[in-house]
């Protein structure tokens, strides 16, 4: 966890624009306005969440959505917050849209609906709280819940040296001995995420608790990455293997279903997990006939040699 605001690593300007609604909320003695952090998976917007409620002194009451079902659930989940708290919602867009109406409703009027017996409706007033929600889809979100938030902060990937402060600072806070070289070595095959720098820090500090050592060494490190059969860009297994079966179409595409049954992999997967940062790096194309391998992605797997050419 990061102590404070000042700690903070990397998202310069998702954290330029908090910084000024914290310090609005401490200088007017007021609560957080709402707030929507946007972006992938494991670029710290939990975290921010954590951090914004030790910054304002407050219990934040954190849920995923997917339990939060039901409208009874929310109007639950809503009555235990108390002034200036934080309601933290993860996966936000995963709450279904009759939830999601009485979600806004109650942003915008400050209440709820509950429902009496013989059907009677009763208003009940909730107390000055902050609404908090991460997503990785936005617009899975219905527009008038998405425009009741104040805030809405976007997460982008992390650059390398960001990646190796970050994982030089949570070896620190672990108390885990490593050299200082290792934690650029972890940023570059992290993808631009933090959850995955740290995954692969923790795993180099098994190894090396393995061996009776306590400090993480280079060679550790690479023994490390060739026992997680993680390649130089950070591909996992499956990655590595989704390349190589494209690389063995010579250039034809691939549909999805074919990878699918190929790799024994579901197609959801591939989609969510697998290809995003493949597409990204420009190492694979989608086209509407398929899935192809790119020139830069044989590259990656050597069958072109070419110096001057490196993966985006």
């Amino acid at each position: 966890m990061v102590p404070t605001i000042n700690h903070w690593t990397g998202q310069q300007e998702a954290i330029k624009r908090f910084r000024v609604a914290l310090e609005a909320a401490w200088n007017d003695g007021s609560r957080l306005p709402h707030m929507l952090f946007v972006g992938g998976p494991g670029l710290g917007k939990t975290e921010l969440a954590h951090l914004a409620a030790r910054e304002m002194g407050v219990a934040m009451h954190e849920r995923l959505a997917q339990v939060v079902g039901s409208m009874s659930a929310m109007n639950g989940l809503l009555l235990q917050a108390d002034e200036k708290e934080i309601v933290f919602l993860d996966e936000i867009h995963e709450l279904p849209h009759a939830t999601q109406t009485v979600l806004y409703r109650a942003m915008e009027g400050g209440q709820i609906s509950l429902q009496g017996r013989d059907n009677h409706t009763m208003s009940m007033p909730l107390r000055d709280l902050t609404i908090v929600g991460a997503t990785t889809d936005e617009f899975r979100l219905l527009s008038p819940l998405r425009d009741r938030f104040k805030i809405v902060l976007p997460f982008v990937e992390y650059d390398t040296d960001s990646l190796a402060t970050i994982t030089i600072q949570r070896a620190r806070t672990l108390g885990i001995e490593i050299e200082d070289q290792i934690g650029s070595e972890i940023a570059l095959r992290s993808k631009g995420t933090p959850r995955l720098a740290i995954r692969l820090l923790e795993s180099c500090h098994r190894l090396a608790r393995s061996k009776g050592e306590e400090r993480i060494t280079m060679i550790q490190f690479e023994q490390t990455v060739t026992l997680d059969d993680i390649d130089a860009i950070g591909l996992g297994p499956d990655e590595q293997r989704y390349l190589r079966f494209l690389a063995d179409r010579n250039g034809e595409a691939v549909r999805l279903f074919t990878l699918a049954s190929a790799l024994g992999i579901h197609q959801r997967t591939i989609q969510s997990v697998i290809e995003p940062f493949l597409i990204k790096s420009g190492l694979v194309e989608r086209h509407a006939q398929g899935r192809a391998i790119t020139e830069a992605g044989l590259r990656h797997l050597g069958f072109i040699s070419d110096p001057k050419v490196s993966v985006a």
